[in-house]
C-alpha cells in the first residue's frame, strides 16, 4: 500500500512540473507567431460643400471621400441636404441710423418686427447695435 502511495505521489509531481508555466513571447512576437497583424486606423471627413449639408466622416483600415459621400471599409455614408428655408428667410430689419441689417435664421418659422431696432426670430429677439446709452425709437 505505501508502495502505490509513493508511486501515486511522484507520478502526481513530475505531471505538475511538466505543466509548470510557460514564458510569455514578447508582444511584438506573439502576434508575428499567431499569424495576426495591426492595422492603422484612417478617417475620412467630408464638408459636404457640394449638398449645403453638415460635415460628415467615418473611419475604417481604409477611407476615401467624393463630392456627396464618404466611404470606409465598403460602407457609404452620403452628405445630407439642408432643411428648406422657413417662411421667414427672407425677413430682413434695416437698423435705423447705421447700415446693419438684421435676418432670421433661414429655418426661422414665426418672425415679425419686434421694435424698430429689434426683430423676433422664433420668439428669440435679436436687436440693432446701438451705441451705449441710446435709446431705440419706437
Amino acid at each position: 500500500m505505501k508502495a502505490a502511495t509513493l508511486l501515486f505521489a511522484v507520478t502526481t509531481m513530475l505531471l505538475m512540473a511538466a505543466c509548470g508555466p510557460v514564458d510569455a513571447p514578447a508582444p511584438g512576437e506573439a502576434a508575428e507567431e499567431l499569424g495576426q497583424s495591426t492595422a492603422e486606423l484612417h478617417t475620412c471627413t467630408n464638408s459636404c460643400s457640394a449638398t449645403g449639408g453638415p460635415s460628415i466622416s467615418c473611419t475604417g483600415n481604409s477611407c476615401s471621400s467624393a463630392s456627396n459621400y464618404v466611404v470606409c471599409d465598403g460602407q457609404y455614408t452620403y452628405c445630407q441636404q439642408p432643411p428648406p428655408p422657413g417662411p421667414c428667410a427672407d425677413f430682413t430689419l434695416h437698423c435705423p441710423g447705421s447700415s446693419t441689417i438684421l435676418r432670421c435664421p433661414t429655418q426661422t418659422q414665426v418672425c415679425m418686427e419686434w421694435t424698430s431696432c429689434s426683430i423676433r426670430c422664433d420668439g428669440v429677439e435679436r436687436r440693432c447695435p446701438t451705441p451705449s446709452g441710446t435709446v431705440c425709437p419706437l
